[in-house]
């Protein structure tokens, strides 16, 4: 395998180096070679012979006349391989010593997919999905031989080949095993590469694939199983009033087309409607759809809809190597009918909860494979597709009741039920405490800007969270500070953050107002508070506590950019230690508050 990977990388960089092609162009011709290397295997095995430049070239363009004339409903009998005869030549040369034909279907697929990862993308909010989270999410789904799958946002395909090669683990695949699993894109141009790749894993040439926008419409085809990854994000949004009125999260309170519509939430009624009765679904969404305030209505449709089997939190760089940061869970679930759904809910039914920690490959956009000491890939995935089966659970794998999920504003995010934080708030509440509403006094009054003053600005990035200080403010006219800037600070007063990316961890900013940034204009980012019933620094030391920073990411919402809403905030429970600790907890903050200035004084000098 790491020897195909190696090959495929140089031939891959070979072509891009020195054909002047685009990514996808680059993709498309080596797929030419790579299926004529592979048909040669099927018949004469010539190219693993010691052949002359002219003789491979000739023997390559007979190859894929062949593979037009298999493909012939997918390849134009006018399409030529548009390489220089060298690039041809050096990339045959490299595919001799690998023989297909001693490879299994499902590392045929790894092999594909690695190939794609890395020459392909679209354009619209389509990003590729893992195979370790497809290979999950199919392994959660269970797809059973003589049942009828698809994808309505395939892609390239992962989700259903890789369903395939599920059935196949306990079956021989036929050609019905292909004819029930179903392919649907708005991309023309993976038509080819979903033909081409069913050949090469399963030797099939016509897969159901249709040019389709799913969205827009209608089929129904009572699936019995669905697993996706759509489109989404703001930027794609529906906004056609014709489509949006198919779909009743499409329409406000009043039955009328809503002005615009995300694609994913549309997705997830689409997805319901094509399944059967009892079918399973399983689609990714961002993680704002499973908690954002907004979104409560999405999620009451949804568990008032279809019986809610799981909820998985996927690892926050899951989509970093492929192109989106955005932080995703996925949802399981079964269609069933309304009556039924009626008595699940009546008798408060368990859904089960999961969160996947390591997937195998680094987050990072130069993403590699990661393995443990003794060979086998890093991962925890496979330990919540066992605890889902086998009824076995902890932190990771837990179950929740449908209940819990309404009475709290239908928040289906696995951090605001996770037992870990919930444990958190159990053993604060065992002593003296109080939310933190009844400590301080918020300041949510706006100072009214003035277009030509000057202004001292601060934003979050202008804190030091590790010595929880101000350390810089940047002068600006009053028609030049952006919108969010908002509170006039105090000195004494208490900043933190409540919204960006480290909000919940050690790096979230907080700091106590010095003399030296009075008067300063801070962002909406932070919140502005004055201590009246307790040490501003016992405070201080508290937004440090795990106790605190566990509260945020139980109650932390937003994909884009995390926030925790006010109402939240303001009921973190703050725990209530003696006086005399209180004391001195105060006395060792002050003090090194003071060293922390000695040394600032000292390094001026």
């Amino acid at each position: 395998m790491e020897l195909i990977d190696k090959k495929i990388s140089k031939i891959h960089n070979y072509i891009y180096a020195n054909e002047g092609l685009s990514n996808s162009e680059v993709l498309n011709e080596f797929l030419k070679i790579f299926y004529c290397k592979i048909l040669d295997e099927q018949e004469k095995n010539e190219l693993v012979k010691s052949l002359s430049p002219d003789a491979i070239i000739e023997k390559i363009n007979t190859l894929y006349e062949t593979l037009k004339d298999r493909l012939k409903n997918i390849i134009d009998s006018k399409e030529k391989i548009n390489l220089k005869k060298e690039t041809i030549v050096y990339a045959i040369e490299e595919l001799k010593e690998v023989k297909f034909k001693t490879i299994t279907s499902d590392v045929k697929g790894h092999i594909l997919q690695k190939i794609i990862d890395r020459s392909y993308r679209e354009s619209r909010g389509q990003f590729f999905t893992p195979a370790p989270v497809v290979d999950f999410m199919v392994k959660m789904i269970n797809p059973c031989k003589g049942e009828k799958g698809c994808d309505p946002a395939s892609g390239t395909g992962g989700f259903m080949f890789t369903a395939l090669e599920h059935i196949s683990e306990n079956n021989a695949i036929t050609k019905k095993d292909i004819d029930n699993i179903y392919f649907y894109d708005i991309s023309k141009s993976l038509i080819k590469l979903i033909a081409m790749r069913m050949m090469f894993e399963f030797s099939y040439n016509e897969p159901n694939f249709d040019v389709r926008d799913s969205i827009a419409e209608d089929y129904d085809m009572n699936f019995d199983y669905v697993l996706t990854n759509p489109p989404f994000g703001t930027q794609g949004k529906i906004m056609d009033s014709k489509i949006l009125r198919k779909y009743q999260l499409g329409l406000d309170d009043n039955n009328k087309a809503l002005k615009a519509q995300v694609p994913d939430l549309l997705f997830v009624e689409k997805v319901i409607k094509i399944l059967k009765d009892n079918g399973r679904g399983a689609i990714i969404l961002p993680d704002g759809d499973f908690e954002n305030p907004s979104q409560e209505y999405f999620r009451k449709y949804l568990i008032n809809t279809v019986k809610i089997d799981a909820v998985v939190s996927l690892p926050d760089g899951t989509f970093i190597p492929y192109g989106t940061g955005v932080k995703s869970s996925i949802v399981f679930f079964t269609k069933i009918k309304s009556d039924e759904l009626k008595i699940l809910k009546d008798n408060d039914y368990d859904i089960f909860y999961g969160k996947i920690t390591k997937l195998g490959y680094s987050f990072s956009k130069h993403s590699k494979d990661l393995f443990l000491p003794n060979g086998k890939i890093d991962e925890d995935y496979n330990e919540i597709v066992n605890s889902y089966y086998n009824k076995k659970y902890n932190d990771n794998a837990y179950l929740i009741k449908a209940s819990e999920i309404i009475k709290n504003k239908h928040i289906l995010s696995e951090s605001f039920h996770s037992p870990i934080y919930k444990r958190n708030i159990e053993k604060i509440k065992e002593n003296k405490c109080l939310p933190l509403k009844d400590l301080v006094e918020f300041n949510y009054s706006k100072e009214k800007i003035e277009k030509d003053k000057n202004y001292n600005y601060i934003e979050i990035a202008d804190i030091n969270s590790y010595t929880n200080e101000i350390i810089n403010c940047t002068e600006m006219l009053g028609e030049d500070l952006p919108s969010r800037a908002s509170y006039k600070l105090n000195e004494n007063d208490l900043i933190v953050a409540v919204s960006g990316n480290s909000i919940g961890t050690k790096k979230q900013a907080k700091a106590l107002v010095t003399k030296n940034f009075e008067n300063c204009i801070c962002t909406n980012g932070f919140a502005v508070m004055k201590a009246t019933k307790i040490s501003p620094y016992f405070l201080l030391h508290f937004f440090s506590s795990e106790d605190f920073l566990k509260q945020v990411l139980k109650f932390k919402y937003g994909t884009a950019i995390p926030c925790i809403g006010r109402e939240d905030f303001e009921n973190i429970l703050v725990p209530i230690p003696t006086d005399r600790e209180i004391s001195k907890i105060e006395e060792r903050i002050k003090k090194a508050i003071e060293l922390r200035d000695e040394a600032l004084r000292l390094l001026q000098i």
